[in-house]
């Protein structure tokens, strides 16, 4: 921990795997949302953007066991008697900051890494004129509708999560998206508070090789063979409805 101004130190939270994995989710969803309804070369994108999201689904996974402190799973995770508390604490006049994710914060990250799993398993099995995931008609499965259905609940929580971040931000005076940039938060002298311990080299080699292990055999499917499949029972998206 490094000392900084006005008596406050500075305390390492977020590890860089748990940042880049972040902000490359947030790139690749945006990508994969505004590809969704093209044709050609962008059509090949929205489905590229899904086949790496499923990677780093997977490293996420394994680095939430073997990563970083505060990016393991046990380290947020908690239960309904601990997120009503959180919640009663927000309306107090100094609410509690915490190091890691709060008790909210721990069941949007399992619930957006659920859904974005979901509709990353629905597109590889979803119909389209023009970007049709490679396992379309497989079994018999057209997830199209299903595969939409999760976007629209994807977004509909991503937008409570940045308002929880708002309001969690405002209220506990705590700079939460600057310390994903930095992987840093202040506290002052009377908040506890240690640095956050690193993972090991291994675990982090481990994670990776299998999530690009993951995105390499899905990107490597040739397109599927019913690629118009999807026109039939509903249109292809991972993205957001035409404005």
């Amino acid at each position: 921990m490094s000392t900084i101004a006005y008596g406050e130190r500075q305390v390492h939270v977020w590890d860089l795997p748990t940042r880049l994995f972040h902000w490359s989710l947030l790139a690749l969803v945006v990508v994969a949302w505004f590809t969704g309804e093209e044709e050609g070369a962008a059509a090949s994108l929205h489905r590229y953007a899904g086949e790496a999201i499923a990677g780093l689904l997977v490293f996420r996974v394994i680095w939430g066991f073997a990563g970083g402190e505060r990016a393991r799973f046990a380290d947020f995770a908690a239960g309904p008697s601990a997120i009503i508390a959180h919640v009663r604490d927000l309306f107090s006049k100094q609410p509690k900051r915490h190091l890691g994710h709060n008790p909210l914060g721990g069941v949007a990250v399992f619930l957006l890494l659920a859904i974005t799993a979901g509709i990353v398993f629905t597109g590889l099995f979803s119909g389209g004129e023009a970007n049709a995931g490679p396992f379309a008609g497989l079994w018999g499965l057209e997830l199209s509708e299903v595969h939409e259905a999760l976007f629209r609940a994807l977004q509909a929580l991503v937008a409570i999560h940045i308002l929880g971040v708002v309001v969690e931000s405002f209220k506990t005076k705590d700079a939460l998206v600057p310390a994903m940039i930095t992987g840093a938060k202040r506290r002052r002298p009377d908040e506890p508070g240690d640095d956050a311990k690193r993972a090991g080299l291994v675990a982090l080699i481990v994670a990776l090789s299998a999530g690009a292990c993951v995105s390499l055999a899905l990107i490597t499917q040739p397109p599927s063979a019913s690629p118009g499949l999807g026109a039939e029972v509903g249109e292809h998206s991972f993205e957001g409805e035409d404005d």
